[in-house]
């Protein structure tokens, strides 16, 4: 009986390593909230799934939820006080901006983006239908093609070149450029709301920002460069003007929000170029790999590491069995005997 319950231990090993195996390769990220109206509270660090964003969004428009979770970082203070608008920043390819300002959760990465806008915007429409409120989904990557289709940013015609020096990023490079002119629409955009392109109509608005250039710059230089400290500076400084912008044109009564996530790190080039602000791939001097879907390093992991582990378990498995001592242990031997005995 104990040879069998070994047995029995040895053949749960590849679901239990492949629960963990699961559980890690889905990528780390961090929830941060930047700014929240009166009537909203954020307290505590515990981890928040990515999933439950549509919900706590939803719940800070005054929505009623349609899945409970049991996150205990978000409470409702005061229902009259709720948010006007919802501001998220997606960066892709970094699992933190070291961003001491707000309030940081964890962040099990755990769906898309485009599922939470488009969802989220759905609950908007049918709540307030015939209405016109705003969402906006804005790539920073598309540079000024990916705002020409908003008409409350149809005044941003071009962009301005930043005067600053920077002291590690290279505006010669193209990866480098790619980035600069990121933070360049961005610091538009804030320049545009700052001048009353937005103003709050009595529905709800949503805006939906994703910046890319980071995680190409995180994977020229490594994450831990100082080039990519000094990336994680612009962002963050032009993503507080946003911010005080957007606080400004809603009274305040905007959930601001950043999320960061690796779950997609793989090797990106891109190329913002002014003349149609499209990203396309050129031959890579360098000779480095192309760049592969974001769900290919999970595949990989999962088909080597449960093959490495079936193979093992399979070995261990058969040593058992092979070990068996059949007129003690084994009650598969003992019931296949051929002089099994008879009653009679």
């Amino acid at each position: 009986v104990k040879s069998i319950q070994h047995i029995d231990f040895i053949m749960l090993i590849p679901l239990i390593f492949s629960v963990v195996l699961i559980s890690i390769v889905q990528g780390n990220g961090e929830f941060t909230v930047i700014n929240s109206p009166s009537g909203v509270l954020f307290k505590g660090h515990e981890r928040v799934a990515e999933e439950d964003l549509l919900e706590v969004y939803s719940a800070s428009l005054g929505f009623s939820i349609e899945r409970s979770s049991s996150w205990t970082g978000f409470y409702i203070t005061d229902p009259f006080k709720l948010a006007n608008a919802i501001v998220e920043i997606n960066v892709d390819g970094l699992s933190s901006l070291d961003n001491n300002e707000g309030h940081q959760f964890p962040l099990k990465t755990n769906a898309d983006n485009n599922d939470i806008f488009y969802a989220l915007s759905q609950r908007i429409q049918s709540r307030y239908p015939g209405r016109k409120s705003k969402f906006v989904d804005i790539n920073l990557s598309e540079g000024l093609s990916a705002v020409q289709e908003h008409s409350f940013l149809s005044g941003l015609k071009e962009l301005e070149e930043s005067k600053a020096q920077y002291r590690y990023l290279k505006p010669s490079s193209k990866e480098d450029q790619a980035f600069l002119q990121e933070i360049n629409l961005l610091n538009a955009i804030s320049k545009q709301v700052e001048n009353g392109a937005v103003t709050y109509n009595s529905e709800p608005d949503y805006y939906n920002i994703n910046c890319f250039g980071l995680h190409t710059i995180s994977d020229l230089y490594g994450e831990n460069s100082a080039a990519v400290k000094e990336g994680k500076r612009l962002l963050i400084e032009a993503i507080n003007r946003l911010n005080a912008a957007f606080k400004k044109a809603y009274n305040n009564r905007v959930l601001f929000t950043i999320v960061t996530s690796d779950a997609s790190h793989t090797r990106r080039v891109r190329d913002a170029s002014q003349g149609n602000g499209k990203a396309e791939e050129e031959p890579d001097k360098y000779n480095r790999s192309k760049a592969y879907s974001g769900n290919y390093p999970v595949i990989f992991n999962i088909i080597l590491w449960f093959g490495v582990v079936m193979v093992f378990s399979l070995l261990a498995i058969s040593l058992a069995i092979g070990n068996m001592d059949p007129g003690r242990d084994s009650i598969i031997y003992r019931m296949t005997s051929t002089r099994m005995k008879k009653d009679n």
